[in-house]
């Protein structure tokens, strides 16, 4: 490794734990209610989640960075999250 830190998402099976170059994972919120939503919807306690757990609506998109919306609640699951990139972004379809 290049000294490059890789996070991994913490659902079993995600297609962004593969080699993807574009990819942004996000800790669990702190703030409680945020946090239960999170838990109810992802059946983990406290680990990670990537992008593709998100829609599109709920990101803002700056030059420097990838921003989640403080609202923001994962509900992409499943087998069948395919992925497609367009720009710096991944898309998911279902």
């Amino acid at each position: 490794m290049c000294g490059k830190k890789i996070n991994y998402c913490s659902i079993s099976g995600c297609p962004g734990n593969f080699e993807l170059e574009v990819r942004h994972v996000f800790k669990f919120p702190k703030e409680y209610n945020r946090w239960l939503q999170w838990v109810r919807g992802s059946g983990r306690l406290d680990l990670k989640l990537c992008s593709l757990h998100f829609e599109e609506k709920w990101f803002k998109i700056s030059k420097r960075r990838v921003l989640l919306h403080p609202d923001a609640i994962p509900t992409k699951f499943g087998k069948d999250l395919t992925l497609s990139k367009k720009g710096n972004f991944i898309i998911i379809f279902l």
